[in-house]
């Protein structure tokens, strides 16, 4: 749904995306009265809701109705909480405190359901995970300002006092399911497409709006109340609209125009251990128990991890997402901090105001930026960062992850399984042996390249295009590669001492190729690149990493390989694809087939390159890079002699998706980065 202004009101809720997760509403079997809540109730209270506590809100010009509809009816649940606390006892309370309208707002924004940020507005679902996982302060902590305006401190451990309790979707279809939620709550959130007859003028009793075709845009609210005639709504307009800001919205507009409608009950209060700041996968209440600290294993037996230097056990989420950039399409910086502002603020964060503190304090300042590959997603990459990142804090070395959301192996695995069992079914293994071993591996590479043919028409290429994109285009003006570019700069004008390193695996080098062109512009040198079999192609590294040496932001010997040697790379699989992910990309994914790529053996060394290895365009390049080389002096080749390789708990087999687990390697990284042996041993890179 797209943003709409009208007369000065931005119109930008979005409807909620299907989620077949959601617990449904189900209402207790009893007989509803005619109007909720009743006359009575309504003249002895109003004043006081309206008058003392000033709970009508005014969101002013600011598409921010996700944010103060749902304060709206916190508000509500709190008040009726304080009222009948007074009721009981006899005696009047304080003045209630309302809560955060900017804090569910800004929740809202960052749990969204949309990539990126170029949007005004936000989704009732959004704004129901920001208090699920992080419950809300009161706006003494967090004040509504026209512009953004961070928390003062305090305010995390403020919000776990009103913790999102039991909270269920509501069918939104069901008049009578809706109204029983108002009955047993007082109060619900909802969003709607809203027209031309919400602009109501201030009335002396409460007025119908009136139904109209036109439609200004999406708009959430909170109702509280029903009668014969539609539901009563709760608007965010101020006091001068409708009735004291209250208005009858009629069943027959609500299902016309109806989104999402929720019920929810505030939770009992709570402590929290240690202040969260950046977006979380737990609900508040496992915050509380201490879950987001905990160690943890993904071993399949469940069996902790005992750490000899305990310094280096992982870190929490909320750790791990201070030590990273997240990009989304298109190379768009995505805010993860819930205490600043956008996803510009939020690079700055995490490129140059934490670093800087920490690298301030350092006798010898070092920074590494290391690019996750394309095979992972957002979760997996922060489960890297929780288990990696001690290693280099502990050596002395700061680590600034990219995240870029690409999910590539996940994407690409379920296509090829799909395309296969088209043309192959499952059969008994053949004995490895002999005539019966040569009629297998060409069944095996019938299978290969069927699969290779396949990928275009089941969109696997696209996709890998698509990430390749993304890469680029985060290299563009004002795109996360840029910024972080500029910030890199600025860390180094303030800390002339720090040296820069960069950590790529797989498709990584192409982000870090990207970045290197940037650098250059700022004249920012980079002591050491180390590339964990890249995925990019040698014209992509003739293309970027030489103009990065001939420039001098980085020393030829100075750039740094781990690849598998041409064996491993075929014995090694992608789902069903009987070969390593390089050998995949080179012959289906890229722009024509058998592609050079800059992480295959045979791409540097003649000895073990076929006949046919190459596209005979493009085998120009393979001679132009060793010519420029000049050997392998700074290439590791890893064998069949070492096929099984230590994450630090088991053995795994050597194989594309490896580097970063392999504790020998990354430590042998770590060791050249810091230009002597490791203060604290790399220990355990089990679980991503």
């Amino acid at each position: 749904m797209p943003t709409n202004t009208i007369d000065n009101r931005t119109f930008d809720a979005r409807p909620d995306r299907i989620d077949y997760r959601d617990r449904i509403y189900n209402p207790p079997l009893v007989c509803l009265p005619e109007q909720y809540p009743p006359m009575e109730f309504i003249e002895t209270h109003l004043a006081d809701y309206t008058r003392v506590h000033k709970l009508i809100l005014n969101q002013g010009q600011e598409g921010a109705c996700t944010g103060f509809g749902l304060a709206a009816v916190i508000n509500y649940l709190l008040w009726k909480k304080h009222l009948d606390e007074e009721i009981k006892t006899g005696k009047k309370s304080p003045k209630m405190d309302k809560v955060s309208q900017r804090m569910l707002y800004h929740m809202a924004r960052i749990y969204d359901e949309w990539p990126g940020e170029d949007y005004e507005g936000s989704s009732c679902r959004g704004a129901m995970k920001g208090w699920y996982r992080h419950g809300v302060c009161t706006d003494q902590f967090w004040p509504y300002k026209s512009k953004f305006v961070a928390p003062k401190e305090g305010w995390q451990q403020d919000a776990a006092k009103r913790p999102l309790g039991a909270y269920y979707r509501i069918n939104k279809d069901s008049i009578a399911d809706m109204q029983a939620a108002i009955r047993e709550v007082g109060a619900i959130y909802v969003s709607a497409k809203v027209h031309q007859g919400w602009f109501l003028d201030s009335f002396s009793t409460l007025p119908v709006i009136p139904m109209m075709l036109d439609e200004a845009g999406g708009h959430a609210f909170a109702i509280t109340g029903y009668s014969t005639k539609g539901f009563v709504v709760q608007n965010s307009w101020g006091e001068k609209w409708g009735y004291l800001g209250f208005a009858i919205l009629s069943y027959e507009d609500w299902i016309q125009n109806g989104s999402d409608a929720w019920v929810a009950v505030c939770g009992a209060p709570m402590e929290i251990r240690a202040a969260v700041r950046t977006r979380s996968s737990l609900s508040l209440s496992d915050a509380a128990s201490g879950k987001a600290e905990w160690s943890w294993s993904s071993d399949s037996t469940n069996a902790p991890f005992t750490f000899a230097n305990a310094s280096v056990q992982p870190l929490s989420e909320n750790a791990a997402y201070e030590h990273t950039i997240v990009l989304g399409n298109d190379g768009r910086p995505i805010n993860r901090f819930l205490d600043v502002s956008d996803a510009v603020g939020a690079i700055r964060e995490a490129a140059l105001t934490l670093p800087l503190d920490w690298l301030g304090k350092q006798q010898k300042p070092i920074i590494a930026i290391y690019a996750h590959g394309g095979l992972n997603n957002e979760e997996a990459s922060i489960k890297r960062i929780r288990i990696m990142a001690p290693y280099f804090r502990e050596n002395g070395i700061y680590p600034l992850f990219v995240t870029w959301k690409t999910g590539f192996g996940e994407s690409i695995t379920g296509m090829l399984d799909d395309a296969v069992g088209k043309f192959f079914k499952p059969s008994e293994e053949m004995p490895s042996r002999g005539l019966w071993s040569d009629i297998a591996n060409k069944l095996k590479e019938a299978k290969d390249r069927s699969v290779e043919l396949a990928c275009e028409n089941i969109l696997v290429k696209p996709v890998w295009m698509q990430m390749k994109q993304n890469a680029s285009a985060a290299a563009d003006r004002d795109a996360g590669l840029t910024l972080l570019a500029g910030h890199l700069a600025e860390l180094k004008n303030r800390i002339p001492a720090l040296e820069i390193h960069l950590m790529g695996h797989s498709a990584g080098s192409i982000l870090h190729g990207h970045l290197l062109d940037r650098l250059a512009l700022k004249k920012v040198q980079v002591k050491t690149a180390t590339l964990y079999a890249p995925a990019c192609t040698v014209g992509f590294a003739l293309d970027h990493y030489v103009p990065a040496i001939d420039k001098g932001v980085l020393a030829k010997d100075r750039l740094f390989f781990d690849i598998l040697s041409d064996e491993r790379e075929q014995a090694d699989t992608v789902g069903p694809y009987g070969k390593s992910l390089l050998y995949l990309v080179c012959r289906a994914l890229e722009d024509v087939h058998k592609m050079p790529i800059l992480g295959m053996e045979s791409a540097w060394n003649p000895a073990v390159e076929a006949k046919d290895q190459w596209n005979a365009r493009k085998a120009q390049d393979v001679r132009e890079w060793r010519e420029f080389m000049g050997g392998m002096q700074t290439v590791k080749v890893h064998t069949k002699d070492r096929a099984k390789v230590f994450d630090g708990q088991e053995y795994i087999s050597l194989a594309h998706g490896s580097f970063d687990n392999d504790t020998q390697v990354v430590a042998t990284t770590l060791e050249r980065i810091r230009g002597q042996a490791l203060a604290v041993k790399v220990e355990n890179l089990h679980g991503f």
